[in-house]
């Protein structure tokens, strides 16, 4: 009986290794441990983006609109640096020690490896904007978010889209180091966004109107509006009428995930860069 017990167990564990959700679960631990264990990164990509932020928003208190937009400007860069620069040294450094392509052989496919190894950086993006928000609303005295429906949407799809352009980039990243040189081009594009590195009103209406369809321009845009529940007009909405108002965002922001999913898939690579 307890042969049996231990071979039933042994083959429901089995059969869940195989499922690709715990695949990229294990590669989520993985890549958590491999953080911990270099104090660098951790202090880089975690603590350091963090203080910073709660620094940049600290003068903010009890400025309802401008601390709210100061805080999904902070919540931007932070997306940017972390997601997509960190996420590039990861593949480009995971490629070089050639991690990804024993990962390959394995019974992961190629879409669960790339996903398992961004979800660790996603969820760090995540918890670092919850301590962010808290912060903003316990110390700033700032509202608290009126749709977090709409924001945890809007985080998801706006990190998946940096993670995706990460996966791109390290194509042509020839290891971690050069990851600060391949990312600023596209750094400055994903930050030159009014709302982002740019306050609003600050540029020309033509100017302005074409840069929001960056993807930092409707990810902000989302993002005021979840948490105040009213335009950059000032015009108050209901919680159903947030999601009404979010949907050109939200289409420009599906548009941007194709996009970078095709780039991601068509250039992609698993095999070291040796020139």
């Amino acid at each position: 009986m307890t042969t049996q017990n231990a071979d039933t167990a042994s083959t429901r564990g089995g059969d869940r290794a195989l499922k690709p959700i715990w695949q990229m679960v294990a590669m989520m631990k993985m890549e958590m441990l491999a953080l911990r264990r270099n104090w660098t990164a951790s202090a880089m990509n975690v603590a350091a983006p963090l203080m910073i932020a709660l620094l940049l928003v600290s003068k903010y208190g009890g400025q309802t609109v401008p601390g709210v937009r100061r805080v999904v400007s902070v919540t931007t860069l932070i997306m940017v640096f972390l997601v997509h620069h960190h996420l590039t040294t990861v593949y480009a450094s995971r490629r070089q020690e050639l991690v990804l392509k024993r990962l390959r052989a394995g019974i992961a496919s190629d879409r669960t490896i790339l996903f398992g190894t961004a979800s660790s950086t996603v969820v760090l993006f995540l918890a670092q904007f919850v301590v962010l928000a808290v912060y903003a609303v316990l110390a700033l005295d700032l509202p608290v978010p009126r749709n977090p429906l709409v924001m945890l949407l809007v985080l998801l799809l706006g990190s998946s889209i940096m993670a995706a352009f990460s996966a791109a980039l390290s194509a042509i990243t020839r290891s971690s180091e050069a990851a600060m040189l391949t990312t600023l081009p596209t750094v400055v594009l994903f930050l030159a966004t009014p709302g982002a590195l740019l306050e609003l009103n600050a540029s020309p209406n033509a100017m302005e109107r074409m840069l929001w369809f960056l993807p930092s321009g409707p990810f902000t845009e989302v993002l005021r509006i979840g948490w105040l529940a009213e335009t950059d007009e000032g015009r108050s909405l209901s919680f159903a009428g947030t999601f009404v108002e979010t949907l050109p965002s939200f289409g420009v922001l599906l548009i941007w995930l194709a996009v970078s999913l095709y780039l991601a898939r068509r250039f992609f690579r698993w095999e070291p860069r040796h020139g």
